[in-house]
């Protein structure tokens, strides 16, 4: 009889420890994970946020996006592109093969249009006698100017940046920008110009920039 009442209040006593483990387990896993997450909260709160702003922003709605050589020409010398009327903004330039012909352009400035520009071909010595028959056409479309300022202590991965067109149109600025170190990085107190080609934001009125929880707009004039 004792045997058993002995049997029985061990087995009761080893029930009570392996409940009091139980509770002492989850106690300490609760405990655990209210540290971590206090840590973690702590090294979040440590870290600074990006802190930058929009200097100005413009849009050109009749900007040369693009030109296509019609006519490569011949007897050219590499040389500098301007609209016929020497009016409205836009220069360029352009390359040439063995034989003269115009193999390359590159639009150095965009300008601004309502309709698009002939384009003249201006030779930088004495082209052919017969002006090398070629032929260059520009297309217009959208162009966002921007000047931009990181104000803060945090460098910004340009993956990291997202533009909008009034609060619309996600788009990452490391589609659209290009940098002129070949960064993909925005530095403490470094300045970026950017120039979104053929952005199609015609009648929109902000432009927003956004990096983490940091935003800043600006007015497109």
């Amino acid at each position: 009889m004792k045997s058993d009442m002995g049997a029985s209040v061990g087995v009761g006593g080893l029930i009570v420890g392996i409940s009091m483990l139980v509770v002492f387990s989850m106690a300490y896993q609760a405990i655990t994970l209210q540290i971590d997450s206090g840590l973690d909260r702590i090294e979040q709160a440590d870290q600074p946020m990006p802190t930058f702003v929009l200097n100005d922003a413009e849009i050109w709605e009749g900007a040369v996006v693009s030109l296509t050589i019609t006519a490569a020409g011949s007897g050219y010398t590499d040389g500098t592109l301007k609209s016929a009327t020497n009016t409205g903004g836009f220069t360029g330039t352009y390359t040439v093969d063995g034989s003269g012909a115009i193999v390359s352009v590159v639009i150095t400035s965009h300008g601004n249009y309502s309709a698009a520009p002939s384009i003249d071909i201006v030779c930088s010595t004495a082209c052919a006698s017969n002006d090398g028959l070629g032929d260059i056409t520009a297309a217009l479309g959208d162009v966002v100017y921007a000047n931009m300022t990181n104000t803060g202590s945090v460098t910004i991965s340009h993956d990291d940046i997202w533009l909008f067109v009034d609060g619309l149109d996600a788009t990452r600025f490391s589609s659209v920008y290009t940098s002129t170190i070949s960064s993909e990085n925005w530095y403490s107190g470094e300045s970026l110009r950017l120039v979104w080609l053929d952005a199609s934001v015609t009648g929109f009125e902000r432009l927003s920039l956004t990096a983490g929880a940091r935003s800043s707009s600006i007015e497109l004039v």
